[in-house]
């Protein structure tokens, strides 16, 4: 599927993989140095969630994305139907 010159499917699956890697790369830093690594607290990570979300929001405002509470609790985006 094709917007304008921008392949979309393409593109989620490239941005996916990203993510996947970086996650990945992150949760082996974490278990090979668990020991000498400082984690930022509880409400480090909501502040970081909070800068992510508005950084979207800003990148895409037209697309109403606001916030759901994933399967686990986890904080996660969605796109709110208008």
């Amino acid at each position: 599927m094709t917007l304008g010159d921008i392949d979309v499917a393409g593109e989620l699956i490239d941005l996916n993989f990203q993510l996947l890697r970086t996650q990945i790369l992150l949760e082996e830093v974490l278990k090979h140095n668990s020991e000498t690594m400082k984690l930022p607290s509880p409400e480090a990570m909501n502040e970081i969630n909070e800068f992510a979300l508005k950084s979207i929001q800003k990148k895409f405002p037209n697309m109403n994305i606001g916030r759901k509470e994933g399967e686990e609790g986890e904080a996660q985006t969605e796109q709110v139907e208008a």
